[in-house]
């Protein structure tokens, strides 16, 4: 993933349910940034799904037909984070990731209810 890519909003973001287009860069393997509004510099960090346990995450139907995945589309998965002083004490939302259908280029955040899998640190995840 080189530089900015755009995908539409089909299942809005937690607190931005206003917009309908975002932008993700990927800054190295593990981490990326979701470019929010362009125009107030608002942006989230991301981290891969590839740099967490492996874990079963189940998406309701609504939002995968929202997304439209099918069990032959590509999927990326992305939690969100929250950074702290140190870094290793940054906070890992497991409960609310971001889930992106990558062929037709559809994003949405879905809830996750389990009450196995909320938050973490990224001390506790392996990267």
């Amino acid at each position: 993933m080189k530089g900015y890519i755009l995908y539409e909003v089909k299942v809005p973001i937690l607190g931005f349910n206003d917009k309908n287009k975002m932008n993700i860069k990927q800054l190295d393997n593990n981490y990326y940034i979701l470019e929010m509004d362009r125009k107030e510099d608002t942006n989230m960090y991301l981290l891969s799904s590839n740099s967490v346990a492996s874990f079963d995450i189940d998406i309701n139907d609504e939002d995968l037909r929202k997304l439209q995945i099918t069990e032959k589309t590509k999927i990326s998965i992305y939690y969100t984070i929250l950074i702290n002083n140190p870094v290793s004490d940054s906070l890992v939302n497991l409960s609310a990731p971001i889930i992106i259908n990558e062929d037709k280029k559809l994003m949405g955040q879905c809830i996750i209810n389990s009450s196995n899998y909320l938050y973490d640190t990224l001390g506790k995840i392996n990267i």
